[in-house]
């Protein structure tokens, strides 16, 4: 592989990512835990990863990534039953794979390696959310709109099944999916702030995607729970004021004289 300004950004990158990944995992290890990989051995397996990719990729990343595994491995049956867990050991293989891929796409694997690193700050802070405050409805409900979007749709034709060309499965279903997605935006706006500024909230940012399904959503909600009629409203309002300001900066930027 020739040595250019992609190859010496994304080298860069991968140090980055193993530095930031490898920093947060040392400040959360507890005095009183076995030692595990810190700032040091995540930046050298995200310099590793980069450089066999450097050297052609394929089989010599499969082999690094096996051999970190086996390290990672290694280092548990050695601590247990005093390791803190395979959080630590599971990042050490994906800073590895990001300091590959950064070579290949330095901003998405530097995106990447930046989310990986809130998702391990934010360890308290989540497992307090799941355990305490996520209910096994909103579980269910979750899972429902992940199977409507991700596997029901899909599958589904994309043409029209009548002789006008009007019902399209796809496209039903993909107003459906809005329509879901808008009422759990709602429903997590009313969790994170009150009845006053919630529904408000998921209407005007619904309004970006589809003020028609964002009605729909609002009136359903108004319709089942009356208490929240007014807030629901509110949104509903919001969210056609917020198409309108959409196509309000679109024209401006690809013609502004219409």
């Amino acid at each position: 592989m020739v040595l250019n300004l992609n190859s010496v950004v994304g080298f860069v990158v991968a140090l980055g990512i193993g530095l930031l990944i490898g920093t947060e995992r040392e400040k959360s290890r507890r005095t009183d835990s076995p030692a595990v990989a810190g700032a040091r051995t995540f930046t050298l397996v995200a310099l590793l990863g980069a450089v066999a990719r450097a050297l052609g990729g394929g089989w010599i990343i499969v082999a690094v990534v096996l051999a970190v595994g086996l390290v990672a491995v290694a280092s548990y049956r050695a601590s247990v039953p005093d390791h803190p867990g395979i959080t630590t050991d599971v990042a050490l293989l994906v800073t590895t794979l990001l300091g590959a891929f950064a070579l290949d796409n330095a901003r998405v694997a530097g995106a990447l390696g930046v989310t990986v690193a809130l998702l391990l700050v934010s360890r308290s802070w989540l497992h307090d959310w799941i355990r305490n405050k996520l209910t096994q409805q909103e579980v269910n409900d979750a899972l429902m709109l992940l199977a409507a979007a991700l596997v029901v749709l899909p599958l589904l034709p994309d043409r029209a099944l009548d002789p006008w060309g009007a019902l399209n499965p796809r496209t039903i279903w993909t107003v459906i999916v809005v329509v879901m997605s808008i009422n759990s935006a709602g429903y997590i706006a009313l969790r994170a702030f009150d009845s006053r500024l919630g529904l408000p909230l998921a209407g005007l940012l619904s309004g970006l995607v589809s003020s028609v399904a964002a009605h729909g959503a609002m009136g359903e909600r108004a319709r089942n729970e009356p208490r929240f009629e007014r807030a629901a409203v509110a949104g509903a309002t919001l969210s056609s004021v917020a198409t309108v300001v959409e196509l309000a900066l679109i024209l401006a930027v690809t013609n502004r004289d219409l």
